[in-house]
């Protein structure tokens, strides 16, 4: 793990959620004090089912909130999210 690059770190943890399950408090905890970054990490996972259990509702929180932090992908995917939320209802 590289510790100079913050994103690699992130995608550690989310690896090693298997042996590691305290990891994903971890990783909300860092979104929750503010990065943007962790925040669509945790969305896009949700949203693909990647690392954690597929959950639209849970992606759209963290991409919600990572928007409104600054991060313009979150925007993008938040569009695609709610809209399959929509087909889901």
């Amino acid at each position: 793990m590289n510790k100079d690059n913050p994103t690699e770190q992130y995608r550690t943890m989310l690896e090693n959620l298997p042996q590691q399950p305290e990891n994903l408090q971890q990783l909300e905890a860092i979104a929750e004090n503010g990065n943007a970054e962790v925040m669509y990490i945790l969305g896009w996972c949700y949203f693909k089912g990647e690392y954690l259990p597929k959950d639209l509702d849970k992606s759209q929180y963290w991409l919600e909130k990572a928007k409104v932090a600054g991060d313009k992908r979150a925007e993008e995917l938040l569009i695609y999210c709610k809209f399959l939320q929509t087909l889901r209802n």
